[in-house]
């Protein structure tokens, strides 16, 4: 990094289930939530800031410029531009990285970044042919736009069932992972752990909602193996260890030291590096290796250096897999459960990660944290992080 890029806030709306928590809203008025509040207690005036970049996955249906609509939505200054991107599930980490190629280009100091999506949300698709144009298809726009890779014609479950056969990665591994999953993030969840992240989202009058919708207290391992195969007849990939797309917004607001050192900021954090790669797409969920190994180098770290990891769980044998294969300790790995337990809105997964390593790492008293995700065609995106509460900036 040739410049200095700080976190000053990072905020997420809590995980609604489709059709459930979050029902209610559409993934515009969730991104506006968050900039909302997170503009608020960054301490920074609304007018201060440069640009806002939001990731979206499944766009269809969500009308023009998202990014644009959440802003205006959240009350900023209509002279605020806004963008929205689309990498698939690393959609929210490619606006950070976006962010910060602003800050270090001097062509902003502020800028706001993150992701949302309803999965509740999402329509139908239809193909319309003939002289009368009347539909004759219909397709699922989040199966076609966010969970089926073009490329190979394969859903991503059919994907993790490869890796799962490739790697020799067993079926009870898988569950088990995803049991621990959800063990850590009831125990986070009811530790508190989430409250520094989280905006809650108003419902009626008198009610907000203001916990993940998904985490199962009395999950058991038997109820996991019970479950069928999901993709493949005899395969090992199911329902219970994969993550479901859902509803959910993250957001965090990069700043240049020199806006730093104006204002008098605290911020949370301060971005290291990051690094994208990209493999064959069939090998999609090994991708998360490379991608950590080219980020490290990069910051000139090893993988000792870094504290926690938050690897972005799509399904449980894609975390197994780069856990294994690099050998990362598992108490080090997404310490308060993961997207099989909190849900995966796709837009906003890449952020929902980078938002709860940077508050894990503040409440945890850790220094150096990483996260990574794997998106759809074969991509994968890491950053690496620094706690910098109580640092001298």
């Amino acid at each position: 990094m040739s410049k200095s890029i700080y976190i000053l806030q990072a905020l997420r709306t809590p995980i609604g289930s489709p059709a459930k928590g979050l029902k209610d809203y559409s993934a515009a008025q969730l991104g506006s939530i968050v900039i909302k509040e997170i503009v608020r207690r960054s301490k920074i005036k609304a007018g201060s800031i440069d640009e806002v970049v939001l990731g979206n996955t499944v766009g269809a249906g969500t009308g023009q410029n998202l990014a644009r609509q959440a802003a205006v939505m959240a009350g900023l200054p209509v002279s605020i531009p806004a963008y929205t991107v689309n990498n698939v599930c690393g959609a929210g980490l490619q606006s950070v990285f976006l962010a910060a190629q602003a800050i270090q280009a001097g062509h902003a100091s502020l800028v706001l970044a993150g992701g949302t999506e309803s999965a509740t949300h999402c329509p139908f698709l239809s193909s319309a042919q003939g002289k009368d144009k009347k539909p004759v298809a219909f397709q699922e726009s989040l199966l076609q736009d966010g969970l089926l890779c073009p490329l190979t014609g394969k859903r991503m479950g059919d994907l993790a069932e490869w890796l799962a056969r490739d790697s020799g990665i067993s079926r009870q591994a898988q569950d088990r992972f995803a049991w621990e999953s959800h063990r850590r993030a009831v125990e986070a969840q009811s530790g508190g752990k989430f409250r520094q992240e989280i905006v809650s989202v108003k419902m009626t009058a008198d009610e907000f909602f203001k916990d993940d919708d998904r985490p199962r207290k009395n999950i058991k391992l038997e109820t996991l193996a019970a479950l069928p195969a999901a993709f493949v007849k005899n395969g090992c990939v199911t329902a219970g260890n994969s993550s479901v797309p859902s509803d959910g917004a993250a957001a965090v607001v990069a700043a240049s030291e020199e806006a730093v050192k104006k204002e008098k900021l605290k911020p949370l954090a301060r971005i290291l590096g990051y690094a994208a790669v990209a493999v064959e797409p069939q090998k999609v969920f090994t991708a998360a290796v490379p991608a950590i190994e080219k980020c490290l180098k990069q910051c000139r770290l090893s993988l000792t250096d870094i504290d926690l990891f938050e690897i972005s769980e799509a399904f449980a044998v894609q975390a197994i897999y780069t856990q294994q294969t690099l050998k990362i300790p598992e108490k080090k790995i997404n310490i308060y459960g993961g997207d099989i337990a909190l849900g995966h809105p796709l837009g906003a997964a890449g952020t929902r990660i980078l938002v709860t390593l940077t508050q894990a790492l503040v409440q945890e008293e850790k220094k150096l944290g990483l996260v990574c995700i794997c998106l759809g065609g074969g991509g994968c995106l890491a950053m690496i992080i620094e706690n910098t509460v109580g640092s001298q900036i």
